[in-house]
C-alpha cells in the first residue's frame, strides 16, 4: 500500500478525533484504504451498555438515528464486539450461524437492506467508562478480499487504536466536548500547536498564558519545554511520534507535568493533526494542557453545599490541591492548631473520615464552565515570550 494512502488516512482518522464533523471522511479513508465498499464507528458507554454514538460512511440504507434508536439494542454482532480483545478481527458470518441470521431482525431489516453481506469488525480500544468498535462491510456483489492487503490494514490499527484511546481520554477528561467542531479557545484548557521539534507555530489564549507564566510548561527558542529535563525528553518523544518527518506511524500520548509550590501537575495530551486541519504545510502536533486546579467547585458552591465556614471551605479546596497544612500557615496567617481544628470541622461537616476521603469528594463534584460564545473560536497569535 502506497505510504501517501497510509499518511492520508491516519491524518483523516486523527481529524475525526478532533472534530466530530470529519467521522464520514475518516470512515471513508478507512474503507478505500481496505477495499471495503464502506464503514461504521461505535462508541459504546460501558455503564449502559449502549451505543452512545455511531458514524458511518459508505453503505447502509438505514439512519444513524434508526440505528441509536433500535437496531443497536438488538445488534447480536455488535454484543459479541463486546466481549472480544481488542485488537482482534472477526467476521459477522464466522461469528453468528447462517441458521441464526436468517431469523434476525438487525441483520435482514438493517444490514442486507443496505447492501451489505458481511462485516469484519474490530474493537480498537476498552477503558473503565467506553468501548470503542470500528467495523468494514463488504457488499453483496463483492469479489475481492477485504481487506484488500491485510497486512497493510494490520499495519493500520496501531494508528486506529491511538485515535480511540485519545478519544476515550479526550471524553473522561472532560475536554471533547471543547475542542470538537473547532472549539478551541476554551479558557480553561491551553492548546499549543508546534511542529516536531517542539517549535510553537500557534496558541489559544489559555496556551499562551500557561507558556508565560512558566509553572510547569515555558518556551525557550521557540520551543515548547517542562521545567524538568526529563519531562522534556518525555514531552519530545511524544510530539516527535505526533507528527514524524516521515508522516508514518503517528500516534497520540498522555503525560502530567509538575508544577510549581505543590500545585496539581497539568495534564498534557498530545496529538496528530493534519497539514490539512491547520492549515499548515508540516506535520504538526496538538498539544492540549488541562489544569485540574480549575476544574474544582468554587469555595461558595462548596460552602453552600456542605455548611462549611468561608475560612474552612477556603482550606478545603487549599487541601484538595494537595497543600499541606504546614505550609498554609504563612499563607493563611494562622496557627497549625487553628487549621487542624478547622480541617477536623471540615472531615465531620462533609461526612468523611481521612483527609484522603475529603480529596476525593470534592475532586468528584461537577464542574460547569460557560464560555462566552464569542471566545468560541481559534486564535491565532504570535509565539508567546519565554517566561522570565
Amino acid at each position: 500500500m502506497p505510504l501517501a494512502a497510509y499518511s492520508e488516512t491516519v491524518a483523516r482518522v486523527f481529524d475525526a478525533v478532533l472534530d466530530d464533523r470529519q467521522v464520514p471522511n475518516a470512515l471513508k479513508a478507512i474503507a478505500d484504504y481496505a477495499g471495503a465498499t464502506g464503514a461504521a464507528y461505535l462508541l459504546v458507554n460501558k455503564l449502559s451498555g449502549q451505543v452512545s454514538a455511531v458514524g458511518r460512511w459508505g453503505s447502509f440504507a438505514g439512519s444513524q438515528a434508526e440505528y441509536l434508536a433500535h437496531y443497536s439494542k438488538i445488534d447480536p454482532f455488535r454484543v459479541i464486539q463486546d466481549r472480544a480483545a481488542c485488537g482482534a478481527l472477526s467476521w459477522l458470518s464466522e461469528s453468528l450461524p447462517a441458521s441464526i441470521l436468517r431469523r434476525d431482525e438487525w441483520y435482514n431489516d438493517f444490514v442486507l437492506r443496505g447492501g451489505v453481506s458481511d462485516i469484519l469488525s474490530t474493537k480498537l480500544y476498552e477503558g473503565a467508562s467506553h468501548m470503542v468498535i470500528v467495523g468494514l462491510h463488504r457488499a453483496t456483489d463483492d469479489t475481492h478480499s477485504v481487506p484488500i492487503d491485510a497486512a497493510a490494514f494490520r499495519a493500520l490499527m496501531g494508528p486506529m487504536r491511538s485515535a480511540a484511546s485519545l478519544q476515550v481520554g479526550l471524553i473522561n477528561s472532560g475536554l471533547r466536548s471543547t475542542i470538537t467542531r473547532g472549539r478551541f479557545n476554551h479558557r480553561q484548557m491551553g492548546v499549543v500547536f508546534t511542529d516536531g521539534s517542539r517549535r510553537i507555530v500557534e496558541t489559544n489564549q489559555a496556551g499562551e498564558a500557561i507558556l508565560r507564566v512558566g509553572d510547569g510548561l515555558t518556551m525557550r527558542n521557540g520551543e515548547i519545554c517542562a521545567r524538568r529535563n526529563f519531562e522534556t525528553a518525555k514531552l519530545a518523544h511524544l510530539i516527535a511520534k505526533a507528527a514524524p518527518a516521515s508522516g508514518r506511524n503517528l500516534s497520540a500520548g498522555c503525560m502530567l507535568i509538575a508544577r510549581d509550590e505543590g500545585r496539581t501537575p497539568y495534564v498534557v495530551r498530545v496529538a496528530p493533526v493534519s497539514t490539512r486541519s491547520a492549515d499548515y504545510n508540516i506535520p504538526a502536533a496538538m498539544i492540549l494542557i488541562s489544569n485540574p486546579d480549575e476544574n474544582l467547585i468554587s469555595q461558595r458552591e462548596l460552602a453552600d453545599l456542605y455548611g462549611l465556614s468561608p475560612a474552612e471551605s477556603r482550606l478545603a479546596l487549599a487541601v484538595a490541591r494537595g497543600k499541606r497544612l504546614t505550609s498554609l500557615v504563612v499563607e493563611f496567617g494562622v496557627q497549625v492548631t487553628t487549621l487542624r481544628t478547622q480541617l477536623s470541622s471540615i472531615l465531620k461537616k462533609c461526612e468523611v473520615e481521612r483527609q484522603s476521603d475529603l480529596v476525593r469528594l470534592i475532586g468528584s463534584i461537577p464542574v460547569v464552565q460557560l464560555v462566552p460564545p464569542e471566545t468560541d473560536h481559534m486564535q491565532r497569535a504570535e509565539p508567546a515570550p519565554a517566561a522570565s
